[in-house]
């Protein structure tokens, strides 16, 4: 027992004499190495981006950029991803917060020619915007199951009610605006002011009255269900058609009816 110990007080001596090494210093300065957010009632992914600098005399290729869960996505300029000396660039990511809650904290590795330590993002999302969120997403498989379910119910107060005796662009604000033209809107959901088809009369006409099956697109014309009687449909469709620009359609190219 006593040569043991007396080994082991040698061993332990030896190992306070050695100088402690000192982790590498990475060459590629971050404008953070760690981003928070506090998520708002209408959130569903929170974006981040960070800046960096390769501050070395050489060339770093960052092989590969992984996060550490799938809810979390990282996009860097290309990959394999070449910072010459003094070159900077910037790594979007973006976290999907649906169906979670409390406090969340993901990593973005890298893969690289030089030590390059892991990216943090933290994401707090506070009880009123879990429930905002969750009762979005129902309301979406409510509507996937049954596209003209957002005229029945409660879902009727916003989407059928307001519509009720309007015409124009009043229609249009009451009726599209509401999806559409939000700044949360779902990302299932077009932006109608930028179409990427061309349009027309008949291509506005098509989707105000019969929308999509199969998707969240609901039928508004009363004779399919939804809300809206044929005067005003068609003054829904003459005001789309004057107030939004039809993209320029091809020499020779068929007339398009796709979705927006």
């Amino acid at each position: 027992m006593r040569a043991r110990g007396k080994f082991l007080k040698t061993i332990f001596g030896l190992a306070l004499s050695l100088p402690l090494l000192a982790p590498a210093q990475s060459p590629l300065a971050w404008d953070a190495m760690s981003k928070e957010r506090t998520a708002v009632v209408g959130d569903e992914k929170i974006p981040f981006t960070f800046s960096v600098t390769n501050v070395s005399t050489q060339e770093i290729t960052i092989n590969r950029v992984s996060t550490s869960c799938g809810c979390t996505f990282a996009r860097p300029p290309s990959q394999p991803w070449k910072l010459a000396p003094g070159a900077t660039g910037e790594i979007a990511v973006d976290m999907d917060i649906r169906g979670k809650s409390g406090v969340l904290i993901k990593s973005v590795n890298f893969d690289a020619t030089a030590p390059a330590p892991p990216l943090i993002v933290k994401v707090t999302i506070p009880p009123e915007v879990f429930e905002a969120l969750n009762g979005r997403m129902r309301n979406q498989q409510l509507a996937m199951n049954d596209r003209q379910a957002v005229f029945k119910g409660d879902c009727a107060s916003c989407h059928a009610t307001p519509t009720v005796g309007k015409l124009g662009q009043e229609l249009f604000a009451a009726a599209c605006g509401i999806c559409h033209d939000t700044a949360h809107r779902a990302s299932m959901v077009p932006d109608l002011r930028a179409p990427k088809v061309p349009t027309n009369k008949d291509y506005w006409r098509m989707w105000t009255t019969k929308g999509k099956p199969g998707s969240l697109m609901p039928a508004f014309a009363k004779a399919d269900g939804g809300p809206l009687t044929d005067q005003q449909v068609e003054s829904l469709v003459d005001y789309l058609d004057k107030t939004i620009p039809s993209p320029a359609q091809p020499s020779g190219a068929p007339a398009v009816n796709k979705q927006p």
